[in-house]
């Protein structure tokens, strides 16, 4: 029997629960085989963007947010940020997981004294960031685009490495030009935290797990649950720690930036 890892807190984002992408079922087995005091939902947990005929609901994504709700009534402190996908689904959220505890930021302080500014992270973006301007195109587009996300993946793990190298050869600039437009820049980062009193910032939105530090300034992203399976966690001293869930029942430490998906 595996024992489950104990922490002071865990910081998940980007599950989008109501698409084909999210892998609900490796949060489940993360949620298993883990504790933790406070569990922070960081945003576009419930992709609310693909609400309509593209919505996708399985009974896996249902088992997740059954083991949430299960967290709450053992006890746990489990905070919802809202996300660029779910800040005007509140509601559906609330539906799903109860009368949860709701704010856009919010200041968490580790065990060794640390300020730490949380916050989904789209409030981050430029004014250039086509996260923007998907909430006005409309679900019809962005359905399209899930679609296509969908279709790469499944073929890029149908091919072969030749196969995958000559999709990439493709893939690489484009993939490129998105970062350029939906990174947000690390000086929206430092200002955010000035502006709070803040010693760091933890957030999600990228799809790109991250640990460094920005000046003075700690930057710690979640990554996201639907290609990298990332979270924060804060050990009992206030380490904080970027994790990879496996699927083998046991962590693994991310030390690099992990890819990014395509729904920020």
């Amino acid at each position: 029997m595996v024992q489950p890892g104990y922490y002071r807190a865990i910081w998940i984002s980007d599950v989008h629960l109501g698409t084909r992408a999210s892998k609900a079922g490796s949060l489940l087995d993360f949620l298993h085989h883990h504790v933790a005091e406070t569990l922070y939902l960081v945003g576009d947990i419930v992709d609310g963007w693909n609400w309509g005929p593209a919505w996708h609901w399985s009974p896996v994504q249902q088992e997740l947010v059954n083991e949430i709700v299960h967290w709450r009534r053992r006890g746990a402190n489990v905070v919802f940020l809202p996300g660029n996908h779910d800040e005007f689904r509140v509601s559906l959220v609330e539906e799903l997981f109860g009368p949860i505890p709701s704010t856009s930021s919010l200041i968490h302080t580790t065990a060794d004294g640390a300020r730490m500014l949380v916050t989904h992270g789209h409030q981050f973006d430029g004014s250039l960031n086509p996260n923007r301007l998907l909430p006005i195109i409309g679900s019809y587009a962005y359905a399209r685009a899930q679609r296509i996300h969908d279709w790469y993946h499944r073929q890029s793990g149908q091919e072969g490495d030749e196969g995958r190298s000559f999709s990439d050869y493709f893939r690489y600039p484009a993939r490129k030009a998105v970062e350029f437009l939906t990174d947000f820049r690390d000086r929206a980062v430092l200002a955010a935290a000035r502006d709070h009193k803040a010693d760091g910032v933890i957030c999600g939105h990228i799809h790109r797990s991250d640990h460094r530090l920005i000046g003075t300034i700690l930057y710690v992203n979640d990554g996201d649950w639907v290609q990298n399976r990332t979270a924060v966690v804060e050990e009992q001293d206030g380490t904080l720690q970027v994790i990879r869930w496996s699927g083998l029942h046991q962590n693994l430490s991310v030390s690099e930036p992990m890819s990014d998906g395509v729904m920020s």
